[in-house]
């Protein structure tokens, strides 16, 4: 785990605008200076990102517009930056999609929230160096999936919409288990995401985040065939639920929807990643 410190001034217009509409009577000035200092509270947000902190250099002039300041903590899994959440060791996290948070949820006993608005949808797809059509697909060939929950259903998921397998429609999050009709026989293995890209000389498809593939220096956008489901899938800032309508929260969560972080999109994630406002429009 890595940690950078990035600074920005928080800006004084803020305080300015926060008090504006304060009456005069003793008890009002009250309750807005209580408003005022709750807002101000966060001084410094504690953000956990996953991989590294390129996103949010990419944001930062949006950030210190806004008049934010951060402290960053680079995680380099996929469950610690919830584990640092729930410990407390940082305010925030910005690295998971909604599924993916409800099932570390229930397997850990914890309450996380999403904060809206969310941030970008992922494109998830099958890759393969061995076909180039899911009809070149052999009885008995191997699928490697991912070995988190919510990405292990996404993955079956897709295959069921190619007609190549059919789950048990009763069952929320599926694994191979809750396969009722496997067509080809297919077999899977599993790992992280993030290493899922090594095992595609020795599998006949991979189903993971188009991002992991960029990750691992290879094209997200060559791809066998696409998940439809981006939007149920989107990318957010996660917090504690006390802490889901803070201003500080939702403040940092619009500042990123800019220009900047849809470019760096485009050009340093090749596209893999889908602004929310842009899908929305």
């Amino acid at each position: 785990m890595k940690k950078r410190i990035l600074s920005v001034l928080l800006a004084a217009a803020m305080v300015g605008t926060m008090l504006v509409g304060c009456g005069s009577s003793s008890s009002s000035k009250s309750s807005d200076d209580a408003k005022t200092e709750s807002s101000d509270e966060k001084k410094v947000i504690k953000l956990g990102v996953r991989d590294n902190a390129d996103q949010v250099d990419a944001v930062m002039d949006a950030i210190e517009a806004a008049g934010y300041k951060v402290d960053v903590t680079v995680f380099d899994d996929s469950n610690q930056p919830n584990v640092a959440l729930g410990e407390g060791s940082i305010d925030i996290n910005w690295y998971q999609h909604e599924p993916f948070l409800k099932a570390y949820n229930d397997a850990n006993g914890t309450d996380f929230v999403m904060v809206e608005p969310k941030t970008a949808a992922p494109l998830f797809a099958m890759y393969s160096e061995k076909i180039k059509s899911v009809d070149e697909l052999k009885d008995g060939d191997t699928i490697a999936l991912c070995s988190d929950a919510s990405n292990k259903a996404r993955g079956l998921h897709l295959l069921e919409s190619q007609g190549l397998i059919t789950l048990d429609d009763s069952v929320e999050t599926p694994t191979q288990y809750d396969i009722k009709e496997n067509k080809l026989n297919l077999k899977f293995i599993e790992a992280d995401m993030q290493v899922l890209p090594q095992s595609l000389p020795d599998v006949a498809a991979i189903l993971c985040a188009a991002a992991h593939m960029v990750n691992a220096g290879l094209d997200g956008t060559d791809y066998v065939c696409a998940s439809d489901d981006a939007e149920t899938y989107a990318v957010g800032f996660v917090v504690r639920k006390e802490d889901k309508d803070a201003e500080w929260a939702t403040g940092l969560a619009k500042a990123v929807q800019c220009d900047a972080l849809a470019d760096y999109y485009k050009t340093e994630k090749k596209g893999t990643m889908v602004p929310m406002w842009e899908l929305n429009k």
